[in-house]
């Protein structure tokens, strides 16, 4: 059904081939004819990419314009990664944001939930966030998630056409088969009182480290998502470990989302804000410049259990084929421990390593 699109999408070079187990798949790397990017093609299914999400970083400007007419539901916004799970050939496959069928997710999707709701809606895609600090994916704590792994779903959606369920009728979905999900904070208006409810579940989530939320527009329709600041402290950190591969963008920007919450949330005076961010960036620098001068490199260990150990050699492949991975991984422990398989493994951040140790060196440097 879909496979004569394989050739076409291939000589357009919109879209990569790639296989997990007997699966031959597509996935697009750019939109191509009405799919989004992500867009996960096999032989007789296509999974729709997840559509992007638009940011309001002024909090009762940005509802007052996105949502003007109509109410909206607050769900929170899990700091994980993006996964669609779906039904094909008797099995539970998981896609990622990229349109990767992932080996890892779709090794542990069923300690992670029931898949009763497939036998019933086989035609359903969950759409959920795995988070926790045996990921292989997101670095830094997660707040949420103590020991290895958990999946919060927040959107149910209809193939082929991959439109959203309804909030109340996906929120029955979730009940009646046990689900695990975001949290849903309620139905809210384009009024003050109303916002001031909202400020306050948003300065609840800051102060415990959790990301943001998402604003959903009922029925359906417009979405747009608002993250704390302390969300932003802890990608700020996260990433200085490995500041010489990241774009300078991707601070600049969560400075600025950081200091525009505090304002939004009436604290920007309050609690050293500044020594925070500061710290931010200058402990996150010392450490890596310690553990440079101790190894010889900038790098983090991961560590993730898998049921089955072929998908942790599938899982190591499909790393090397993810853009700027190539030949940056390097497996450091593979055993069995219980009823799991345990992988760690090594991702090596090498334009940070490289410049920090050619300048603590000695070398000249002009800039």
């Amino acid at each position: 059904m879909y496979e004569e699109l394989f050739e076409e999408i291939l000589r357009s070079k919109k879209g990569v081939l790639g296989k997990f187990w007997e699966h031959t798949y597509l996935r697009l790397t750019h939109a191509y004819g009405g799919w989004p990017e992500g867009t996960v093609f096999l032989k007789d299914l296509a999974v729709s990419g997840f559509p992007k999400i638009g940011r309001i970083n002024a909090l009762v400007s940005g509802l007052k314009k996105q949502f003007a007419s109509c109410s909206f539901w607050m769900e929170e916004k899990v700091d994980g990664y993006n996964v669609r799970i779906f039904h094909y050939q008797g099995k539970i496959l998981c896609a990622t944001r990229g349109g990767f069928i992932c080996p890892f997710s779709t090794d542990r999707i069923m300690d992670l939930m029931s898949a009763d709701i497939f036998n019933d809606y086989p035609t359903l895609v969950l759409c959920g966030e795995i988070t926790g600090p045996e990921n292989p994916y997101i670095e830094g704590p997660s707040p949420l998630v103590d020991e290895d792994i958990k999946l919060f779903i927040f959107d149910i959606a209809k193939l082929p056409t991959f439109e959203f369920l309804p909030q109340q009728q996906k929120q029955e979905l979730l009940y009646r088969y046990g689900l695990p999900s975001v949290k849903n904070f309620g139905l809210f208006e384009n009024r003050q009182e109303d916002f001031e409810k909202i400020k306050k579940i948003l300065l609840n989530l800051h102060y415990e480290y959790r990301e943001g939320v998402v604003f959903k527009e009922e029925p359906s329709g417009r979405r747009a998502k608002y993250v704390t600041a302390n969300s932003d402290l802890n990608d700020i950190a996260v990433f200085s470990r490995k500041i010489m591969d990241i774009s300078p963008n991707y601070f600049i920007d969560r400075i600025l989302r950081y200091v525009l919450f505090l304002i939004d949330m009436g604290i920007i005076e309050e609690n050293g804000w500044e020594e925070k961010l500061g710290k931010a960036f200058v402990s996150s620098i010392k450490e890596v410049l310690n553990y440079l001068k101790e190894n010889g490199k900038s790098s983090r260990l991961f560590r993730c259990r898998f049921r089955n150990p072929q998908n942790a050699q599938h899982f190591i492949d499909h790393l090397k084929h993810i853009p700027r991975h190539e030949e940056h991984i390097v497996v450091k422990g593979f055993f069995k421990d219980k009823e799991y398989w345990i992988l760690e493994f090594e991702k090596i951040y090498p334009s940070t390593g490289d410049s920090l140790r050619n300048w603590l060196s000695g070398a000249l440097r002009f800039d």
